[in-house]
C-alpha cells in the first residue's frame, strides 16, 4: 500500500484556519534553523475548504504510545531518557526561536521516532480552553508545567497504575534537563508550581478523575525536577 502523501485538516471558523497555518508557517520556519525540532511543512491551502494540506511524516507516532504502553514500548533507559531530554531541547528552541508557546503541549502532539536525532511537534491549532486569541503569547512555563503533568499523570482511569511507575519522575526531570541544557540556573520551580496549579484550576484537567486522586500523591511535587538534581 502506498504512503498518503500529505495529511489534511479541515477547520469550522476561518479564524480558526487562519491562526492554525499562521502558526504552522511560524513553527516550520523555526524548525528549519534547528538542531532538535522538526515540524511538517505546509504543502497547500484552500480558503473557500478552510483546508492546510501537510507534509505525512511516516514511521513517526505519538509519544503517548511510549507513555502509555507498560514496558515504554521496549526502549532501552538510555534511549529512552535521551528522547525526553531531546523534547525538552525542541521545545526550548520553538520558544526561542517563535517567541510563542505551542499552546496544548499534550504528548498526542509530540511525535517521536526510534532512532531519530529530533522531536517532531504537530497541532498548532488553538486548544478549545484557550479563551483569547493571543493564548500562545503566555508564559512559556504554560507548555514546560503541560508536559511534566502529562508526563506524571495523565493516564485514564484503567491505566492509572502505570503513573506510578518509578521511571517517570527521571523521565520528566530529562525533559527539564533538555529544556535549560544551556542555562540550568534559569530554572524557576515557583514558576512551574504556579503554572501546573493554573492548568488544574483552569483548563479540563483538574476535572477528571486521575487529576483529583493523582493529586494527592507525590506526582505533582516538583522538588525533584531541578536539572542536576
Amino acid at each position: 500500500m502506498t504512503a498518503p502523501s500529505c495529511f489534511s485538516k479541515r477547520f469550522t471558523e476561518e479564524w480558526l484556519f487562519r491562526a492554525t497555518l499562521r502558526n504552522s508557517l511560524r513553527a516550520w520556519a523555526a524548525s528549519q534553523r534547528s538542531s532538535w525540532l522538526r515540524v511538517p511543512q505546509v504543502l497547500h491551502t484552500d480558503d473557500r475548504e478552510l483546508r492546510i494540506d501537510y507534509e505525512f511524516l511516516a514511521g513517526w507516532n505519538p509519544l503517548h504510545t511510549v507513555l502509555r504502553d507498560r514496558a515504554f514500548a521496549g526502549l532501552p533507559a538510555t534511549e529512552l531518557t535521551h528522547m525526553f531530554w531531546m523534547v525538552g531541547a525542541a521545545l526550548e528552541e520553538f520558544h526561542r526561536r517563535t517567541h510563542r508557546i505551542h499552546g496544548d503541549f499534550d504528548f498526542d502532539n509530540i511525535l517521536v521516532q526510534r532512532g531519530a536525532d529530533r522531536i517532531v511537534f504537530v497541532d498548532f491549532t488553538p486548544p478549545e480552553y484557550s479563551a483569547f486569541r493571543r493564548y500562545n503569547q503566555e508564559n512559556p512555563y504554560r507548555d514546560i508545567a503541560t508536559f511534566v503533568l502529562f508526563v506524571r499523570a495523565k493516564y485514564p482511569p484503567q491505566l492509572l497504575y502505570l503513573a506510578f511507575r518509578p521511571q517517570l519522575r527521571e523521565l520528566a526531570r530529562m525533559f527539564i534537563e533538555g529544556y535549560f541544557r544551556d542555562a540550568p540556573a534559569d530554572y524557576d520551580r515557583s514558576m512551574l508550581d504556579r503554572h501546573i496549579n493554573e492548568l488544574l484550576q483552569s483548563t479540563y484537567l483538574g476535572k477528571t478523575f486521575s487529576a483529583r486522586y493523582l493529586r494527592r500523591s507525590r506526582l505533582f511535587r516538583t522538588d525533584d525536577m531541578a536539572p542536576g538534581s
